[in-house]
């Protein structure tokens, strides 16, 4: 066994202690909570609302579960802005006299707008009040970097585009390099609120992202067939999900609140590389793991609408992302023709309409 196949063996089962670890926390704490909120000083008694102000719907998220109350229904709906994590830098272009005058670095992703939207039933049942459930979708899809290089900005004649271990057979002056990055989540959640303003979650996450590279003649681009090198890589992860919530502050009418889940995952991924009549193909299997963090706030409007604005940074841990393999496959070389990982990350912000009935 190698050094590489050892370290990753050694960091699988980190991980998968890690793992047994926070869900064993996650339990102890939720057993605990309650008796300690029992314990403090009227830590199960919700801050009454201001005299003059009835206590309105968004109040009640922050009800302890033995508190009862009728079941709610909750719908947000929004956008999301995100921008996707840059590759470590690599060769990328050449001149003909093999200078290189770019890297990996001339491709920086650009922030892109996606939507989100998530369902919640409140209050399941009034036997177990303080259960609820959670539908959650996000998507951003679009090309997140489009950059051309012109021979007229070097000391050359034409562009070698160095594309899985690959050169053009016959350079041109100029090539457009496009990432196209498609991500998508689903999330179905439970959810339990122990005490006043701390909610707990426990579920199934699936997360896609496809992407492709491509490396097309710039003169081509006009023409109904485009020339060049193309390339795809797609994940499929699903698994299990945990997670918490908590409202830092609030004065009745705003609310500031963190949120973070983790999700173990299985992850699936396959890809492919074409250039002219050489081309191939690869799959694979791993386990990832998934971090979700959001951090932001809320205004009412009124007692069951309000405006919600938030960071949001999401962390998928070995993934194929399309321009990174470029940088860790060969035409040329059966043997690199596998997955090779990398972390992915996106922040951005989330930002949207929540109403709850």
């Amino acid at each position: 066994m190698d050094g590489n196949t050892s370290n990753r063996l050694d960091l699988a089962a980190s991980i998968a202690t890690l793992f047994r670890s926070a869900s064993m926390m996650l339990a102890l704490v939720g057993s605990l909570l309650p008796s300690l909120a029992a314990g403090g000083s009227g830590m199960l008694e919700f801050d009454a609302p201001a005299a003059d102000r009835p206590l309105n719907n968004f109040d009640k998220l922050d009800l302890a579960g033995p508190h009862r109350y009728e079941p709610l229904f909750g719908v947000d709906i929004g956008g999301l802005a995100l921008k996707r994590s840059a590759p470590d830098a690599f060769p990328l272009l050449y001149t003909d006299s093999s200078e290189l005058v770019e890297t990996s670095d001339g491709i920086d992703p650009e922030m892109k707008l996606g939507t989100r939207i998530s369902v919640t039933l409140f209050n399941l049942t009034r036997y177990a009040p303080g259960v609820d459930c959670d539908l959650v979708f996000l998507s951003v899809d679009d090309t997140v970097a489009e950059t051309r290089f012109d021979a007229g900005n070097y000391t050359t004649t034409n562009l070698h585009p160095l594309f899985y271990g690959g050169f053009p057979a016959s350079p041109g002056p100029g090539y457009t390099m496009f990432l196209d990055s498609d991500l998508d989540s689903a999330e179905w959640m439970i959810g339990y609120r122990p005490i006043q303003r701390i909610r707990l979650t426990a579920g199934l996450r699936w997360f896609r992202l496809d992407e492709t590279f491509d490396v097309i003649d710039t003169a081509s681009l006009a023409t109904t067939t485009r020339s060049g090198f193309f390339s795809t890589a797609s994940n499929k992860a699903f698994g299990f999900q945990v997670g918490g919530e908590a409202t830092l502050w609030t004065n009745g009418r705003s609310r500031l609140y963190a949120r973070g889940k983790y999700a173990a995952l299985d992850n699936e991924v396959r890809g492919s590389a074409v250039a002219q009549n050489t081309s191939f193909s690869y799959e694979g299997d791993k386990d990832t793991s998934l971090f979700d963090v959001e951090i932001g706030g809320s205004m009412w409007l009124c007692s069951w609408a309000s405006l919600q604005v938030a960071y949001q940074g999401l962390w998928l841990e070995d993934a194929v992302g399309a321009l990174e393999q470029s940088a860790s496959q060969s035409f040329f070389d059966p043997a690199t023709q596998t997955p090779a990982f990398h972390d992915l990350n996106w922040n951005g912000l989330n930002f949207g309409f929540s109403m709850i009935w």
